[in-house]
């Protein structure tokens, strides 16, 4: 049997007697010291995470009816670590009641969703410092000036690039504009005279959408409603109402003014 085996220690002629204790303190010093090591790394670590400051997250209401496409948008959005969608809506009226809920900053329409009827409560979205995103589409009721009149500092095309349309949607909520380059040269020519009343008077159907164009041209063709709806494939309501919209654009109100000017555009003369 030898020393270790009865815990006893020599030195200096001494005999010492080791308790359980003190041989397991003096067999793991190096382990205890780099535990502790990890933990102030560690707690360093947390420390100066912590003290990071959060990225601010920019709020997103949808306002899209079809469902896929609203989808796809929140998969867009939400795959960003600073912007958030707080809600989706199928309808401007609703979007104008969410939009004070959970503070949203921006709000992201489909421009078939804005109409005249609705042209009140986009101008309301636009004054509560909300910025509005219109994502354009052929057809849409209302045009670039209406919109933009109405307070709008976002318009790009509904099939814009995803990167794009964040862009548009950071930019928004930092009280900026996005629009897209089409639409600035739109506006730009407008601006400079090039688009006023008296120079489109002969260019009427360019201030028209494609369908809203196709409803005019058959009207000045001399026929009716449920004719023309049979032509287009559309319902008589929905031709009343593209017509209804085309008359107010165009500032008359029959359809001999109506065939009148769409005559005058195709006159060798115009």
């Amino acid at each position: 049997m030898t020393e270790d085996d009865i815990g006893l220690s020599t030195g200096h002629g001494d005999l010492t007697a080791r308790s359980p204790d003190q041989d397991s303190k003096s067999r793991f010093p190096l382990r205890d010291v780099t535990t502790a090591r990890q933990l102030r790394a560690a707690g360093t670590a947390l420390a100066q995470h912590a003290a990071r400051p959060l990225v601010p997250l920019v709020r997103v209401l949808l306002c899209e009816d079809q469902e896929v496409f609203r989808l796809g948008l929140r998969v867009v959005f939400e795959a960003q670590p600073d912007i958030a969608v707080v809600a989706e809506t199928s309808q401007l009226g609703e979007a104008l009641e969410v939009a004070d809920g959970p503070g949203t900053q921006v709000v992201v329409v489909r421009q078939g969703l804005v109409g005249c009827s609705s042209l009140p409560l986009l101008r309301d979205l636009c004054q509560r410092a909300t910025g509005v995103l219109v994502l354009a589409e052929t057809g849409g009721e209302l045009g670039l000036l209406e919109v933009l009149q109405a307070g709008v500092r976002g318009f790009l095309p509904r099939r814009a690039a995803a990167q794009r349309l964040l862009d548009a949607v950071r930019a928004l909520a930092r009280q900026e504009t996005a629009l897209d380059s089409a639409v600035v040269s739109q506006l730009v020519r407008y601006l400079t005279g090039e688009a006023t009343q008296a120079g489109v008077e002969g260019q009427v159907l360019n201030r028209l959408t494609d369908r809203q164009r196709d409803v005019a041209t058959l009207v000045a063709e001399g026929l009716s409603n449920e004719e023309i709806a049979r032509r287009l494939f559309l319902s008589p309501t929905t031709v009343k109402s593209h017509l209804t919209a085309v008359m107010r654009r165009l500032d008359i109100r029959t359809r001999t003014q109506l065939a009148i000017l769409i005559h005058r555009d195709h006159s060798p003369a115009a």
